[in-house]
């Protein structure tokens, strides 16, 4: 091994290092032909953030591949993400014939002279490439890591090529358990301990949008919203179902997503990045220099000093009992 370089940041714990470390050497353009991940977890907003300058990578050579080895356990992945990796024509690999926990997160960029290893803390989700305390190390070595290439093997021993099929069978069997697990109340648990530094609790702007999110939303995982018909008119200026500009703070992906009013006066938005687990959370809603619209999803169990602080400003209801927002004046 040639270089030994430790991706840990510290301060108030802003970890993007990782992210960061593995998207520069995939922009370098170094001398490699394959792009294996091996990750315990992958979500929806996850692959977006990696998908574009792992595609851009690939672009450049036709010889070279993406293979993944995703795990299952636990329901953290989501079959979203699945279905979007095969479309993006990843070799993709399930777990299947193991014992105990399928737990790794490790990307390895191999060539023929040059190998780079990221042996990390982090999965491939939205918290774990910009929100969460992480920990990584990226190796660099001139060899085939002979371990690293054994233990490949023996992943893929392991695995089967997924397909659409398989993939359903794991969303329907995840969305079984989810809908039970939602429908006895169970939100994602929060010490009262846990505080935050004061540099960790931003406040919104003038004119953000707050929103809460009602632990039980409709739509496939849970990833659609109701947005109030007043916030809709007055700060997305959306009185008729049309496509709106976001993106997720801190991501340069943008997207267009279609806001709907539909005739009995509700108006809904469905968000990749929203899971079953961040809840209770709010969205906080800002407009961005271009037009666009720029929301973050704050969860009680992350930020709880953060959620309790922007729940107590959403006083706006459409009724009793209903979800709490505001547009911060």
């Amino acid at each position: 091994m040639k270089e030994l370089l430790p991706t840990f940041v510290g301060g108030n714990w802003s970890i993007a290092a990782f992210r960061d470390s593995l998207f520069a050497e995939l922009k370098s353009d170094v001398s490699c032909d394959v792009l294996y991940m091996f990750f315990y977890a992958v979500t929806a907003s996850g692959w977006n953030e990696a998908r574009p300058v792992v595609a851009r990578w690939r672009a450049r050579r036709a010889s070279r591949t993406v293979r993944a080895f995703i795990g299952t356990d636990h329901g953290i992945t989501d079959p979203n993400a699945l279905s979007q990796m095969l479309s993006d024509d990843v070799q993709l690999n399930l777990l299947k014939k193991y014992r105990g926990v399928f737990h790794p997160k490790v990307v390895w960029l191999c060539g023929k002279r040059q190998h780079n290893v990221w042996v990390a803390s982090n999965n491939l989700t939205r918290d774990g490439l910009a929100n969460n305390i992480e920990f990584a190390v990226h190796i660099k070595s001139a060899k085939t890591p002979p371990d690293l290439a054994k233990w490949q093997n023996e992943v893929e021993r392991c695995s089967i090529l997924a397909t659409e099929q398989l993939i359903a069978s794991y969303r329907n069997e995840r969305n079984e358990y989810e809908g039970r697990r939602i429908d006895a109340g169970i939100q994602a648990f929060t010490w009262s301990k846990k505080k935050e530094s004061a540099e960790a609790v931003p406040m919104p702007k003038a004119g953000d949008l707050v929103m809460e999110i009602m632990p039980k939303e409709t739509g496939t995982d849970g990833k659609q919203v109701q947005v109030p018909k007043e916030a809709a008119r007055t700060f997305f200026n959306v009185r008729k179902s049309r496509d709106i500009p976001v993106r997720y703070v801190g991501s340069d992906n943008s997207r267009l997503l279609k806001m709907t009013v539909f005739s009995n006066d509700t108006v809904r938005l469905s968000l990749n990045e929203l899971e079953y687990r961040d809840r209770p959370c709010l969205i906080s809603f800002s407009r961005d220099a271009t037009g666009g619209f720029e929301f973050e999803i704050v969860s009680r169990s992350i930020a709880p000093q953060r959620y309790r602080t922007l729940l107590s400003l959403c006083v706006n209801q459409t009724r009793a009992g209903s979800r709490r927002w505001c547009i911060i004046g």
